[in-house]
């Protein structure tokens, strides 16, 4: 029996190589935002992996286990130049939605994250900032919620994991990240209720413990 030779690879799936990346720990990340935007929903870490709040049909939620908020949000690392989708906790993104709420787009924003301490789960420590990276430089911005629905093994006819959404207005007058001369007037995007929660009392989220730690590569940055 002979094999059905094929003589070129066949064309990779529309993730293919792309990987769910959190902050390492007591370690540094540095990377240009590719996303236009950041999303996020409540999340539980149920039966050792992550996967997205479907309440009220949740069957972790009916386990008892509590959920956590997570943005999520495309990036290209500056030491690798690798395309990566960065997961954030809620306090991480709250300068993350300050950022976009104040410039209408994070694509072409630099982000610094950083991991406190020696701990897995530690606070990791995120500060973004206007750079000057010319945006047809950058890598097509991810989809993120059709790749996470990858990821979590969502049926891919829900409305939200649909096909690539329009692009949105032209809200800059050039193609630089933060040009010098901008009279463009910033997007304004509320804050999701969790985040705003967190500029409350001591920036804790209300009953929102920490559940573990998310699906991600050790080896990623």
């Amino acid at each position: 029996m002979n094999p059905n030779w094929i003589n070129r690879p066949p064309v990779p799936t529309e993730f293919a190589g792309l990987r769910l990346i959190r902050v390492g720990t007591a370690k540094h990340f540095e990377a240009i935002i590719t996303s236009d935007h950041m999303i996020g929903c409540l999340t539980h870490f149920y039966k050792r992996r992550t996967i997205p709040c479907t309440a009220p049909d949740c069957q972790a939620d009916c386990d008892g286990v509590p959920a956590r908020w997570h943005g999520y949000l495309s990036v290209l690392c500056t030491r690798t130049r690798t395309h990566y989708v960065l997961e954030l906790t809620a306090l991480a993104a709250v300068p993350v939605a300050e950022f976009d709420d104040a410039k209408g787009s994070l694509r072409g924003a630099m982000l610094d994250a950083t991991r406190l301490g020696n701990k897995p789960n530690g606070p990791v420590s995120c500060v973004i900032s206007p750079s000057s990276a010319d945006l047809r430089t950058l890598p097509r911005a991810v989809h993120l919620e059709r790749f996470l629905a990858t990821i979590w093994h969502l049926n891919p006819a829900r409305e939200d994991v649909g096909p690539n959404p329009p692009p949105g207005p032209n809200i800059r007058n050039s193609l630089l990240a933060d040009p010098p001369t901008s009279s463009t007037e910033p997007l304004r995007f509320p804050l999701h209720p969790l985040l705003a929660e967190t500029r409350k009392g001591n920036g804790q989220l209300p009953n929102a413990p920490y559940v573990g730690p998310p699906q991600f590569d050790p080896d990623a940055p």
